[in-house]
Order: structure tokens, then C-alpha cells, then sequence
């Protein structure tokens, strides 16, 4: 198992494809936390959390204690907040300058929308949660199973990097799933991007694994600036 920036950049570079998985802590590295009680959240919806108890955005999103008309205010001004007024971080402008010239595709269970603000094109990411937004209208996810499979299917066997953005370590809905491919693959490579107690490698995978625990923002400016 590898631990270089050095390394990850050169397999990026060499990479015929990127996949992506994401997940929380890829929006906490940017300062939204949507299992905090911070700073971020009683300003934002304080209010709600003064008068229905809620204890962070993801209670406020599934709160059982809010009327119906409540819990649609609250999502209102999630989706303003948290979709609508992004505007792309540094975490995310350096995510899109180290993949934009490869071809990629990105699954990710979190809901904000970032990456497409980011400049990620929306048809190559598969929120498989679904968004705030869809959650807002009552919506089913958008399902891209078949596009991944496609694009899946076009890279088979090449030298697809396999990037992980702050999973965690017990998580099954998309890094099983991946290291799966990861271990199917020959010439692919699992770039791990993740705080040092979520980093989690499996043994049949390590020898085609890096690993870069730390701070995701610092891992990827690092990598950004090797990458250039």
C-alpha cells in the first residue's frame, strides 16, 4: 500500500478513466456538516432547532417532530443555503482541475449539489440518495445506473483510478461496491482520500491501493500542486 502524493498524482496522470465515490466527508472538508450542531447550523436554523429540537440539518431533514408545512420551510432554506448560494470552494475547484481532463464518473450519497457547481456535468453524477432539492419536491433519485454501466463497459479492463473522498470505513452503499471493482480490475488503482481512523484498505486490495489520510482539503490542494 502506497502513501504518496507523489504516487497518486503519477497513476492520475496515467489513469484512462476516473470514478469517483463520495461522501460526507468530502462536504464536511468544505465546512458543511450535515451531522453537526456548529456554529453553521444554529445560525443558518436556529430557529428550528429552538422550536422543534432538532439537532442538525440531517434531523431537521428527517425530523419527525415538525409539521408538514414546517419541515417544507426548512428544506426551503436548506436547498437556498446550502444548493442555490454555493458557490464552489477551493476543495471542489482543486477536485475539478486534478479529474476535468479524464473521463469520469462520480457516485456520491451527498445531496448538496456542489460537484455540479463545481463544473462536474450533472449526466456523470449519480447522486444515489437523490439532492435537497429532490427531497424538497418529493422526488424520486435520478437513477444512472445504466449510464454507469455504460461508462462502466467502455473502460473495462483499462487503467481506471478508482478516487474515494471522505467514505467511511464501514460504509456499504458505495465503497463495498468499489473496492469490489477495484479487486475485479487489474490495472486499476483505489486512491483513498480520508481522516486516518475511516482510512480502511482491505488486504486483497493493498498492493493496488494508496492511501493519503488526513485533511481532504490539504490532500487535495498537495495533490493539485503536484498535479500542475
Amino acid at each position: 500500500m502506497e502513501t504518496s502524493i507523489e504516487k497518486a498524482r503519477e497513476v492520475i496522470q496515467e489513469a484512462d478513466a476516473i470514478i469517483i465515490g463520495a461522501s460526507n466527508g468530502l462536504s464536511i472538508s468544505e465546512g458543511y456538516n450535515i451531522f453537526a450542531d456548529n456554529e453553521m447550523f444554529r445560525q443558518q436554523f436556529g430557529d428550528f432547532k429552538d422550536k422543534f429540537g432538532i439537532k442538525n440539518v440531517l434531523d431537521g431533514i428527517f425530523s419527525e417532530h415538525m409539521y408538514a408545512e414546517s419541515r417544507q420551510e426548512f428544506l426551503k432554506r436548506l436547498v437556498k443555503l446550502w444548493t442555490e448560494d454555493y458557490i464552489p470552494s477551493e476543495v471542489m475547484n482543486n477536485l475539478y482541475s486534478i479529474v476535468k481532463d479524464k473521463p469520469y464518473f462520480i457516485l456520491t450519497t451527498n445531496a448538496d449539489e456542489h460537484l455540479e457547481a463545481a463544473g462536474f456535468d450533472p449526466e456523470k453524477v449519480w447522486e444515489i440518495e437523490g439532492t435537497f432539492r429532490t427531497t424538497l419536491k418529493n422526488e424520486s433519485p435520478v437513477n444512472r445506473n445504466e449510464v454507469f454501466n455504460q461508462f462502466f463497459s467502455e473502460y473495462n479492463g483499462k487503467k481506471i483510478v478508482f478516487l474515494e473522498l471522505g467514505i467511511g470505513s464501514r460504509n456499504r452503499l458505495i465503497k463495498l461496491p468499489l473496492m469490489q471493482l477495484v479487486y475485479q480490475q487489474p490495472k486499476a488503482t483505489y486512491i483513498t482520500l480520508n481522516l486516518p481512523h475511516e482510512i480502511y484498505i482491505p488486504k486483497e486490495i493493498a498492493e493496488k491501493s494508496i492511501a493519503l489520510p488526513g485533511d481532504i482539503s490539504e490532500t487535495l490542494s498537495n495533490l493539485k500542486a503536484n498535479y500542475d
